[in-house]
């Protein structure tokens, strides 16, 4: 054997394959690797594998950073399926496989971890665009660290919601001092049992803190008592866990309608209250009172009757400025000026009378706050309408569905309630303070039609003040509001939104009208499938407390 083997030198093409282009080497410190596509792939996302030493730092929801070398872009990704482990070189399926399972043999065969990925958006002078381009095969995938994760969340906000999933010590807030955030409007979504109540009930007490006015509108009256420590033997754990005391919400009040009971007798500060009627624009008030198309026309009629006939006989306190009202009524907003219930329902008693071949009716079916002094001109006023809409078991169901909202005592009373408290009209702007948490209670109220009426004109009331007093702050000292209607799907649902297209109007005008002006909405609810698809639209913030398969394809909307 020859002492030296013979050398030749490498073909040029071969030396300068050999050679590479001279680059370094250096180790592979990514935490994975992005696949070619398939024709299964789809737009916006990527699948990663890793080795299976990296399975352990994969997690769901995990953000990454993808280095596309090739074209020199760069990525924002999340995990949206996986992490996943699969065998190296055989399927998963492989009887082999199976069997060493099934047995419970010690031997587990090598494997790998995969994920798919949503690009989210590429990175380019330290903002998040929108991706036009895909990363290229074999790019670098590495996992953000929390700092990371909070940087690109952007979710270091006061009012603190959780913490991130996967991560134990990032908190996730919105941030009080956004506009892209409080006035955007809330969706909070829950099933029975999952928590709502007790996230919005920390919800509320996070938003007074931050200086917030919370207007909490509590149909069952399970909020009532949040001015109280939580003594749960469930929660005082978990409050603990987190590094919390319980504590009870201050500045709260307690808002009743006249004669409801209060949820909680011993609340420090009981206020009762009544609402308006000529704040209720008529088309809503027709649409809440839930009548047919016949009942309607008559309420509607009867409505435009008083209306007249309170600016005919003068019964307005100052002519002057009722009549300076009538001229600037917008019907759309609210009602006629110095309209009360009790006229309404005194001009349909009148025409159900005369429908049923009375020539007058007695004076103690009418009201003292309505025309009962009135007795002539309000027939005078019913016999037209007795012509043209006749039909007396229309005007008598008209009647019972207006006597029943009267006799909730909602609207038009000033006097003192059966617990001597006085009964006051709601000074809007005087209410609305910061960090102040009115809590209404309508749980007393029992038929939903009234409830909704309320909610109404609440939203209204608090609307206008809300305009009148962001407008009269300075730039730096805007007043803030949120309101939060527990049960939504109660005020407005999917299969009746067709038939209030005045009340859903309102919502709207209100939901626009609030994002300018720091007034904020939040709908709670545990049956979202029944919501509107329209209510969705307004609602930038969706905080789903648990979602089911039911619930799944409604949210997705």
């Amino acid at each position: 054997m020859p002492d030296e083997l013979p050398h030749r030198e490498l073909p040029a093409e071969l030396a300068s394959e050999f050679g590479g282009d001279g680059t370094a080497w250096v180790p592979d410190d990514t935490d994975g690797r992005t696949l070619f596509d398939t024709p299964a792939s789809e737009d916006g996302t990527v699948t990663v594998v890793f080795p299976q030493t990296r399975f352990a730092k994969w997690r769901s929801q995990a953000l990454v950073r993808i280095d596309s070398r090739e074209d020199g872009r760069a990525y924002l990704a999340q995990v949206v399926r996986g992490p996943y482990a699969a065998p190296v070189g055989l399927p998963a399926s492989t009887p082999a496989l199976v069997i060493t399972q099934v047995e419970g043999s010690l031997f587990t065969p090598p494997y790998h971890g995969w994920a798919s990925l949503e690009i989210l958006g590429e990175l380019r002078d330290s903002q998040t665009l929108v991706p036009l381009h895909r990363p290229r095969p074999n790019s670098g995938v590495r996992l953000l660290t929390p700092e990371e994760t909070r940087e690109a969340l952007k979710c270091d906000g006061d009012l603190r919601l959780g913490k991130a999933v996967g991560y134990d010590d990032l908190l996730v807030g919105l941030r009080s001092d956004e506009k892209a955030h409080l006035p955007r409007h809330t969706l909070a979504v829950g099933t029975t049992g999952a928590g709502k109540s007790t996230f919005l009930a920390g919800w509320v007490a996070k938003l007074a803190a931050a200086n917030v006015c919370v207007i909490l509108i509590d149909v069952e009256g399970e909020y009532c008592t949040m001015h109280q420590p939580a003594d749960s033997p469930r929660i005082l754990p978990a409050l603990a866990a987190h590094g919390l005391t319980p504590a009870g919400v201050p500045n709260t009040f307690l808002l009743v309608p006249t004669r409801a009971t209060p949820s909680d007798p011993t609340h420090p500060r009981i206020r009762r209250f009544c609402l308006e009627f000529a704040n209720t624009p008529p088309d809503i008030a027709a649409e809440l009172l839930g009548g047919n198309e016949a009942q309607t026309d008559r309420f509607l009629a009867a409505y435009d009757a008083a209306s007249e006939l309170v600016t005919h006989l003068g019964l307005a306190a100052n002519k002057d400025e009722h009549a300076a009202a009538v001229r600037n009524w917008d019907d759309q907003e609210r009602g006629y000026p110095n309209l009360k219930l009790a006229h309404v329902l005194d001009v349909a008693e009148a025409v159900a009378a005369l429908s049923s071949g009375d020539d007058t009716i007695a004076p103690h079916f009418l009201h003292a706050d309505g025309f009962r002094d009135h007795l002539q001109p309000l027939l005078d006023k019913a016999g037209p309408l007795k012509k043209k809409l006749g039909h007396t078991a229309s005007w008598r169901k008209t009647v019972r569905l207006i006597a029943g909202l009267y006799r909730t005592g909602l609207f038009d009373r000033t006097d003192t309630a059966a617990d001597g408290r006085t009964i006051e009209q709601l000074d809007y702007a005087k209410m609305l303070a910061p960090g102040r948490v009115l809590i209404v209670d309508l749980a007393g109220v029992d038929s939903p039609a009234h409830r909704n009426l309320a909610i109404s004109d609440l939203l209204r009331g608090v609307t206008a003040a809300q305009d009148e007093l962001y407008e009269a702050a300075p730039p730096h000292a805007k007043p803030k509001t949120v309101v939060v209607i527990e049960e939504a799907h109660e005020f407005v649902s999917a299969d009746r939104i067709a038939k209030m297209p005045a009340l859903f109007g309102q919502i709207s005008r209100i939901a626009r009208r609030g994002r300018k002006r720091w007034l904020g909405l939040t709908f709670a609810t545990q049956f979202p499938q029944h919501l509107p698809g329209e209510l969705f639209t307004l609602c930038n913030n969706r905080i789903l407390v648990r979602a089911t398969s039911m619930e799944t394809p409604v949210l997705a909307f």
